[in-house]
């Protein structure tokens, strides 16, 4: 079976870091790790509404940790101590919840849009 060919981040910035919020204020902890995709829409919500998981406008980069589920991508993704404002959700993020009929998830899981 073929691999999927990796994508690169021309950037090389923790997306995570820049635009989330730790609860109760705390300050935001120094990122760690590889960058990883980390999706702002889960996989299996994008397969089930239609999307296809790799698509670009459904992740950011983020550090991964030393197993690539631990920095930023697991405190948003596991412990669920890093949150996202609304009004950071990328506007191809925002398009692509739309085309999919998931505004709802977004209103949800980030709040609604102000």
């Amino acid at each position: 079976m073929a691999r999927t060919k990796r994508a690169t981040n021309p950037i090389q910035l923790c997306w995570l870091g820049m635009f989330g919020r730790i609860e109760h204020g705390d300050p935001m902890p120094a990122c760690e790790g590889r960058l990883v995709r980390c999706h702002l829409i889960p996989k299996q919500v994008l397969k089930r509404n239609g999307g296809h998981p790799e698509d670009p406008r459904g992740w950011v980069w983020g550090c991964g940790g030393v197993t690539g589920v631990g920095g930023h991508h697991g405190m948003l993704d596991s412990a669920r101590t890093l949150s996202l404002p609304r009004d950071a959700i990328p506007p191809g993020t925002e398009e692509l919840a739309l085309e999919l009929g998931l505004m709802w998830w977004l209103d949800r899981t980030y709040g609604e849009r102000t």
